[in-house]
């Protein structure tokens, strides 16, 4: 096995606004309207110096959203986190990503832009809206323009899921440095709008399948998921018989993040292991992130103290299952993961 090349950075992704010009049929976060106690301007920086404190060098700090180029304060917040030495990323869904507007974000200190493709035109334009493709193509090329690095994240779903390759496509094309896919979770607007769009457990396994393929033929792309944390089981199977894998199977935190590698800070402040998962652990007014990390939920988490079949599968340690999935499918965030077929799974003791 290969050394470890670098130590991995902790992600926090910061939701800074509710607020949205988009309306996207699967928005996990029902994002649109700006929330009445969003944290202020003040409030922004000393959370800013509080990251920086507790985590110094080590911390990605990812603006999201809603999308987080409708706060007025965005560039004020950018320039203060480079002033404190983090690494910033903006995810945005593009259409407000001018010339104008990346030339900005990089002179201000953002390092990376995150940009969702869900599939061809036509495709990614019924899931977000009329027009948004031609618009988040445009924004992405300008950002590469103004000397931003790009990362591609696609919500994989029923819908799109014959399109992947053609995604990696687009991808590769607008020379991202990485694919990075989500999986469809069903919840937020999308719980109400698109209820039966998950992918299944055939599916699902297929889809990992593909996308190992897919990175074996274009190794200068970096293809990943975001929670899908089976994916690391492929990986490891793959490595084990000496064959390709990607260069993050040796220098990021494996399978579920949640507490692990990344926390997620919403509008108002408060504090949950992963955006998705929906269980808060503290308030950034109430609790400084070093009480948050030392909370029951992210130590329990931390720990991997997983139950069913998670706790008793051999690679509980680079995969853990997604607790996003076992919260929503049991009301216990521990559980296993619905998901999980015994294509991955394999026992401790077998």
């Amino acid at each position: 096995m290969m050394k470890k090349e670098k130590e991995p950075g902790y992600n926090i992704n910061w939701n800074i606004t509710r607020e949205c010009n988009l309306r996207c049929k699967h928005c996990y976060y029902d994002a649109g309207v700006q929330l009445e106690d969003e944290l202020s301007t003040e409030e922004s920086f000393a959370l800013i110096d509080d990251i920086a404190t507790v985590f110094g060098d080590k911390a990605n700090v990812t603006f999201g959203g809603g999308e987080p180029l409708m706060r007025k304060d965005i560039f004020d917040l950018i320039l203060y986190g480079k002033e404190r030495g983090l690494r910033l990323v903006l995810a945005s869904n593009g259409t407000l990503l001018t010339e104008e507007v990346a030339t900005r974000l990089k002179k201000a200190g953002v390092e990376e832009v995150i940009i969702p493709i869900d599939g061809t035109q036509k495709t990614h334009d019924s899931i977000r809206g009329e027009g948004v493709f031609e618009k988040a193509i445009k924004g992405a090329r300008v950002c590469r323009d103004a000397g931003l690095s790009l990362v591609i994240d696609p919500c994989i779903m029923k819908q799109n899921e014959g399109e992947t390759a053609k995604i990696i496509d687009i991808a590769e094309n607008l020379g991202a440095r990485q694919c990075r896919f989500f999986h469809y979770v069903s919840m937020g607007r999308g719980k109400e709008v698109m209820p039966d769009s998950e992918l299944d457990t055939v599916q699902y396994a297929e889809n990992l399948m593909l996308l190992y393929e897919e990175q074996n033929r274009r190794r200068e792309l970096e293809i990943c998921t975001t929670q899908a944390s089976q994916y690391w089981v492929v990986l490891k199977r793959k490595e084990e018989k000496g064959f390709f894998v990607p260069d993050f199977f040796y220098n990021e935190i494996p399978g579920c993040r949640a507490a692990t590698g990344m926390l997620s800070i919403k509008p108002n402040g408060d504090v949950v292991p992963c955006p998705l998962l929906d269980v808060k652990a503290g308030n950034v007014r109430e609790m400084s992130l070093r009480e948050i990390l030392n909370s029951k939920v992210f130590v329990k988490l931390r720990n991997r103290e997983v139950k069913g079949k998670c706790a008793t599968c051999k690679y509980m340690d680079i995969c853990g299952g997604c607790r996003v999935r076992a919260y929503l499918h049991t009301g216990d965030y521990l559980a296993e993961d619905p998901l999980c077929s015994d294509f991955f799974f394999d026992s401790k003791q077998s």
